[in-house]
């Protein structure tokens, strides 16, 4: 009875919908990379949607858990950076801005292989890793949504304006991330205290 109890925790209609992101995902990398921005935008589109649904579905059938809190990151990071590398491999990007978003993804894994290093539980957070996410997930839309829109120096500049502002919070973010990383290895150095 435990068994089915559990599994029903990990396949629920709001998992189901975070998991189906990742099956839209190489329909946006192929738009990207074969330049069908048509491809891209639409797998994108419903991408976006099943992000904005599963939360809602989650709490409304009552299926909200930490399993599918977790899993809700993981797939949005994999998403994230996997657009990136793609936008990057397709000549997109800049290597200034890759290297950049490359630091953001180096500085959230660092922190989460320290906390399970350390005997943490839940996924570590940083004062502005929610603000981060929001950016690079606006600024992933903001690249898709050109690979449809023609070009016009008013977009370049919004790229520009959009990149600078999640350059900043990477920055800032990977800062707190090492700030993070260095108190948990010097408690984990002092080792447990005598109460």
């Amino acid at each position: 009875m435990q068994q089915s109890s559990v599994s029903s925790g990990l396949i629920s209609a709001a998992n189901l919908l975070t998991f189906s992101r990742l099956v839209f995902l190489p329909v946006v990398i192929a738009g990207i990379v074969t330049r069908h921005g048509a491809v891209a935008a639409v797998a994108m589109l419903l991408l976006w949607i099943t992000d904005l649904l599963d939360g809602r579905v989650a709490r409304r059938l009552r299926q909200a858990s930490a399993f599918g809190k977790t899993l809700d990151s993981t797939v949005d990071f994999v998403l994230i950076y996997s657009l990136f590398i793609a936008f990057y491999a397709a000549g997109r990007l800049a290597t200034y801005q890759f290297a950049v978003l490359y630091l953001g993804l180096f500085t959230i894994l660092a922190l989460q292989f320290a906390q399970m290093a350390t005997g943490g539980g839940e996924l570590a957070a940083t004062t502005l890793g929610k603000v981060t996410g929001a950016l690079q997930y606006v600024y992933i839309l903001f690249l898709v949504a050109r690979e449809v829109l023609p070009a016009r120096p008013a977009l370049d500049v919004v790229s520009l304006a959009l990149f600078a502002a999640l350059a900043v919070a990477i920055v800032l973010n990977g800062a707190e991330c090492g700030l993070q990383v260095r108190r948990m290895a010097a408690r984990s150095a002092a080792g447990p205290r005598d109460g």
